[in-house]
This record gives C-alpha cells, structure tokens and sequence, in this order.
C-alpha cells in the first residue's frame, strides 16, 4: 500500500482558498493559478492536490452538501414533533454556516451556473427526508398540533430567517472591516435562539 505525501494543512489552505477564488470569479472564470497564489503554493503542487478545476470545485461542492445532509439525517432517525425537529434543523444549519460563512453565497453560484449538478445532488441527500417534513406538517396542522401553514412556505421562512444573514456577511466584512467579524460572529451565534423563539410562537396554536 502506497502512503500518501499529501498534508492535511496544505489541502485545508487549498479548499480555503477555492471557495474564495469560485465565490469571487464564479466556476468558468476562476484560473487554477489564481487558486494556487492564494493559497501560497505553486501551481504544480496544487495539480498534484487537485488534478483539475473540475475536481477541486466538485470536492467543495460535495463538502458542502454532505456536511448538511448528514446533520438532516441524524434528526429525522428520531423522533420528533416539527417544532423539535425544525429546531434541530436550525441547529444543523446554523452550526455548518458559522464554521463555513461564505457557503450561501458559494452554494447561489452553483445554482445560477451549474443547477443540474446541485439538483443531482440534492437529490441523492436532502429530497427524501424533505418530503417526510412536508408530511409531518401537513399531519400535525390538520390535528391542531401547529398552526395551518404550507409546508414549503415552512421551510422557506426557516430557511431564509437562516441563510440571509449568511448572504450578506460577504457585504458587512467588506462595508464593516474585517475587525468587526467578532461581533457579527457572535450575533450569528446568538440568531440561533432568535429564530428557534420565532418558530415556536409561529407555530404554535392560540388557546382561547
């Protein structure tokens, strides 16, 4: 068996640095040179890391989605209302952007430029326990459990109260400078509980 040379940390300077080139340039206008300079290696090392801009932009691409899908699993082999399993969902979500900020953006580009392939892989992870969600809804609304709500508007208002803050994070390092990310960190940490309060009370019936 054959050990491999490969660092970890060099691989990790790599990853960093494409997200950052693919985010900026897009997919067909980042240059396997422009990735190599800013992770501050040669151009050959990163070929012998990533054979292809292909490759390298796949691999983060599936990073992305599978550390998600992962989490969305674990929560649907339990038990669980849709107020607990919605805020599990938000645990998941919220957990993955703050260790990955710029994943929302990365993830739009993929669609705008690519959206068969994130479709395909989509498919293969999330569409499954999605549409076990959808029925949850549907079950608990009709029983007076939670309110009535569609439950794709469910999902899209959990999902924007998410995603939103991570869209724009790009804008406020840029407008607030880079030494107010502490801040906008630890209010992203705190959302957590914001948004899981604001589902309760939304979801939750009136009592007369």
């Amino acid at each position: 068996m054959v050990k491999s040379n490969k660092d970890g940390n060099t691989e990790k300077r790599i990853l960093d640095a494409a997200r950052r080139v693919f985010l900026s340039k897009g997919m067909a206008g980042a240059r396997m040179q422009e990735i190599a300079d800013e992770a501050g290696i040669n151009k050959s090392l990163l070929h012998y890391y990533f054979r292809s801009k292909d490759k390298l932009f796949d691999h983060i691409l599936n990073e992305v989605i599978e550390r998600i899908a992962m989490g969305i699993k674990g929560i649907f082999e339990k038990e669980m209302t849709v107020i607990e399993r919605v805020n599990a969902l938000v645990d998941v979500y919220m957990n993955v952007l703050l260790e990955n900020p710029y994943f929302p953006i990365f993830v739009l580009t993929v669609i705008n430029q690519n959206p068969e392939k994130f479709v395909t892989q989509l498919r293969q992870h999330v569409v499954v326990h999605m549409q076990h969600f959808m029925l949850q809804v549907m079950a608990e609304s009709e029983k007076g459990l939670i309110r009535p709500i569609h439950p794709m508007h469910l999902l899209l208002n959990v999902l924007g109260m998410i995603i939103f803050p991570f869209a724009v994070f790009p804008l406020f390092s840029n407008v607030a400078g880079k030494e107010m990310e502490p801040f906008f960190n630890n209010f992203l940490e705190e959302r957590k509980s914001v948004v899981k309060e604001f589902i309760v009370n939304a979801l939750t019936p009136q009592r007369s």
